[in-house]
C-alpha cells in the first residue's frame, strides 16, 4: 500500500492547487501539516498560472492498494 499526502491550497486567482508528497512521515498530526502548509504559503515559492497561494483549503492522506493480474503468454 502506498500513501500520498495531498496539500490543497486556494490561489489568488480564485482557483486551487494541490501539492503531493509521496510516502509522508508516519503519524503526522494536523498541527504539523497545518504549520507546514502555512510555511509553504509564507515562502511564496509556488504559483499557479502566476497566482500565489493564499490559503489552506484541505489536506489528506490517500492510501492506494494496487493488485495486478497475471496473464499467461498468448492470451
Amino acid at each position: 500500500m502506498t500513501q500520498v499526502l495531498e496539500l490543497k491550497f486556494d490561489t489568488a486567482n480564485g482557483k486551487s492547487m494541490t501539492l503531493t508528497v509521496d510516502n509522508p512521515k508516519e503519524n503526522l498530526t494536523g498541527d504539523e501539516v497545518e504549520n507546514a502548509m502555512q510555511e509553504i504559503i509564507s515562502s511564496n515559492i509556488f504559483h499557479n498560472n502566476g497566482a500565489s497561494l493564499v490559503a489552506i483549503n484541505q489536506a489528506r492522506i490517500v492510501e492506494r492498494t494496487v493488485s495486478e493480474f497475471e496473464f499467461t503468454e498468448g492470451n
